[in-house]
């Protein structure tokens, strides 16, 4: 745990030394503005402008995977269906057919600003997004909505969950196991999936690939990131506070 720490503090004490060259930047516009601002909201304005520039390197340096929206009272959870990244000096975002759509959108993020925009040049079939960062965390991440209760909820994707094999799923039944339960379920074809457990159960779903991850995005679910395959079980996880760990084990009989 010592040598994590450590890790972190270097880390951190590096983007803070970095930042640091900013004041030398700055201090033209010190010798103008201190006969309007008190010296201590200029140390203020620095101080701030330095650590919130060392977080959003913290959230660019990662890939955010959907968890759920609710809003401050908790009344109500839904599926987030999205994914984030930062590629190439702007916000990737890609989500699915009926929740944001199936096209990648492309975000901005003003120098030194915790508001995220997608789509500011935005049409009817491209509505614009916009989000506030309002928390980061080593493995989450929390957006709201200007002017709403509303936030989202996103997990941080490890590199381990990465997979470039090319898994076939469409069509297949598997016993679906994890820590909470055991189930059947049936993706029938590649809109609809089955389970089991409810007769009346029915849900759409969708697979898409994003920067070598592997999801699938049951309608009202979490995401299932797709790790691996050996033999006829798939290895699978949800990213939680505590992750979940699924196991897809292949059926050779219809049980439909």
């Amino acid at each position: 745990m010592k040598r994590k720490g450590n890790k972190k503090i270097k880390k951190f004490g590096s983007c803070l030394t970095e930042k640091l060259s900013l004041i030398y930047t700055l201090r033209a516009i010190y010798k103008t503005v201190t006969t309007h601002l008190k010296k201590s909201l200029y140390i203020s304005i620095i101080i701030g402008i330095i650590f919130t520039s060392c977080k959003n390197d913290g959230l660019k340096d990662n890939i955010w995977i959907g968890e759920y929206t609710t809003n401050d009272a908790r009344e109500y959870y839904f599926a987030e269906e999205n994914i984030i990244s930062f590629e190439n000096g702007q916000w990737v975002a890609k989500g699915v057919l009926l929740n944001y759509g199936e096209d990648t959108r492309y975000g901005e993020q003003k120098i030194f600003s915790n508001q995220i925009v997608f789509n500011e040049d935005w049409t009817e079939e491209n509505p614009i997004e916009i989000y506030n960062i309002q928390t980061i965390s080593k493995d989450s991440l929390v957006l709201r909505t200007p002017n709403s209760d509303n936030f989202h909820v996103y997990r941080k994707l490890p590199e381990t969950a990465k997979s470039t094999k090319n898994i076939k799923i469409s069509g297949k039944q598997y016993v679906w196991r994890n820590r909470h339960f055991t189930d059947t379920i049936y993706f029938k074809d590649d809109f609809e999936v089955l389970r089991k457990s409810s007769e009346r159960y029915s849900s759409p779903w969708q697979r898409i690939k994003f920067l070598e991850y592997n999801i699938i995005f049951v309608y009202g679910d979490v995401p299932y990131v797709i790790q691996n395959k050996i033999g006829d079980t798939i290895f699978a996880k949800t990213f939680h506070k505590e992750n979940i760990e699924h196991k897809f084990i292949e059926l050779s009989d219809n049980v439909w």
